[in-house]
């Protein structure tokens, strides 16, 4: 019966989420960023993005427009600094499907040393009220977690040597 109440309860009110994982490699002196964004939610940001409302996300012959696009605006959703308050450089790696979410892929090539990183992921705001994005960075053996919103969409992380 609680199995029931939950599905129609997802079903009332759907759950709006993104997943990112960063991980700071200090042997490659890179930052790896990976988001999984649901499909539909993903498409309906890209629709509003490009202006384009017959955009189709799972349509492989427009796939370079839809990489073009979606590189860009993951570049515009997700901003990191470093201690000085410097902007890192992304770099859109790609993406892929798998089942029903997207993994992107961004990277930040030359990071020497790692002290302190804000981060700014503003993905899916424009679309959902209630998105909900959250973060999983790993550096130095250890796993730092926030949940962004809209209205609270950065977060400090620190590691002390």
């Amino acid at each position: 019966m609680t199995n029931l109440l939950l599905v129609i309860h997802l079903l009332i009110h759907p759950f709006h989420v993104s997943v990112t994982e960063i991980k700071y490699k200090k042997d490659q002196e890179v930052i790896q960023i990976s988001s999984r964004i649901f499909l539909d939610d993903l498409e309906l940001a890209l629709r509003e993005y490009t202006g384009n409302d017959k955009l189709d996300i799972t349509d492989e012959s427009g796939w370079g427009f839809i990489e073009e696009h979606l590189g860009n605006y993951l570049l515009n959703q997700v901003r990191l600094w470093d201690e000085k308050g410097k902007p890192y450089e992304l770099n859109y790696i790609g993406a892929e499907i798998e089942d029903d979410v997207m993994w992107c892929y961004i990277e930040i090539e030359k990071v020497k040393t790692l002290k302190q990183v804000k981060i700014s992921n503003s993905i899916l705001h424009e679309v959902w009220a209630d998105q909900e994005n959250l973060l999983h960075f790993r550096a130095f053996g250890r796993v730092k977690s926030a949940r962004l919103f809209k209205g609270n969409e950065t977060k400090v992380f620190e590691w002390s040597s």
